[in-house]
């Protein structure tokens, strides 16, 4: 897939320079596994030379076998790709400087680009758990599992290599600031976004469940053990896989839900012109074809173990607006 094929994918809605009121958008995608070869007891829509079928294999194909390696490309391409239809090409400069874009009025102004990095910096280094409270917005995840992620980053994650501003941005009202942490990793980077996000009283902190990427049950509980329902933080795609209790395409839509922390593409549905399905298409709406979003997601009878039933659209991205969700 191509770099601009890749960009049409993360397109933002509306992005800011610092200290402007917020404008939330989506940050860049995270590598995930490859596709499966395609050797699916079920059929897949149309003939081989079905063009939409050719359109998904190469999509997901390529889009989940870069994603990790790209994703700093993809972050800064996220943010200037809004302005890439108004100046020629290879005007970098330009298009970092070019500060005629829509402003989203706000209570609470933005952080500077250098006091965002300077709390991304404070809340990950943060071993206190006094101090967790004023540094993260705690969703699902309690106080102690926070402490034991942050604790276990070098070996899990590697040491911090750098800190990339992103941009200020807003979705389904929600303020945000992203910060791409780019850890060296054991043999390849790894790539966190922390989105900063204010409270009540305006005071601005790092959204833990999804820089975590927090899935509830855990992706081990969901895949392995076969839990029913789960609520997880993934990209989503559209695909054509329908089999099983999923066989009939005019009653389901079928899309592609990978993650950067497993190596299998599972495949959820949604019943055609449901409240679901349109919720969905949201995420697309202004053309790209991978969008970030927090879905809740069920087994059904006779469905295959990485098929699921999309139950609801938590978030339009791995923020959660409002009370966080229930663990169950």
């Amino acid at each position: 897939m191509k770099t601009r094929d890749i960009q049409q994918g993360i397109t933002s809605r509306h992005s800011r320079a610092g200290g402007d009121a917020p404008n939330l958008g989506r940050v860049a995608r995270l590598r995930g596994p490859e596709m499966p070869n395609g050797k699916h007891r079920g059929y897949r829509r149309g003939s081989r030379g079905n063009p939409a079928r050719k359109r998904a294999l190469v999509i997901w194909s390529a889009v989940l076998s870069v994603v990790t390696l790209t994703v700093i490309g993809l972050a800064v391409s996220f943010w200037l790709l809004p302005y890439l239809s108004h100046r020629p090409a290879g005007d970098a400069a330009a298009l970092v400087n070019y500060d005629a874009h829509v402003r989203v009025a706000s209570k609470f102004p933005s952080p500077s680009r250098e006091h965002a990095l300077e709390m991304v910096k404070r809340a990950i280094a943060n071993r206190d758990p006094d101090l967790l409270e004023s540094l993260f917005r705690i969703g699902t995840t309690s106080r102690a599992e926070i402490l034991a992620f942050l604790n276990a980053a070098e070996q899990r994650d590697g040491i911090v290599d750098r800190y990339e501003w992103l941009s200020s941005m807003d979705v389904e009202g929600l303020l945000m600031d992203g910060v791409l942490v780019v850890y060296k990793g054991k043999e390849k980077p790894v790539e966190r976004l922390a989105f900063l996000t204010p409270d009540a009283a305006g005071n601005w902190k790092l959204d833990f469940d999804a820089f975590a990427r927090t899935v509830t049950p855990s992706w081990q509980n969901l895949l392995e053990k076969g839990a029913d329902q789960a609520l997880v933080r993934v990209f989503v795609g559209n695909d054509v896989y329908y089999n099983g209790p999923f066989s009939d395409d005019k009653q389901w839509v079928c899309y592609g839900l990978a993650s950067p922390d497993m190596d299998k593409l599972l495949r959820g549905y949604c019943r055609v012109d449901s409240a679901v399905a349109a919720a969905i298409g949201k995420l697309f709406s202004d053309g790209r074809k991978l969008s970030r979003a927090t879905l809740e997601i069920r087994r059904v009878k006779e469905g295959e173990p990485l098929q699921f039933e999309i139950v609801r659209v938590v978030a339009e991205d791995w923020v959660v607006a409002g009370p966080p969700p229930d663990k169950n």
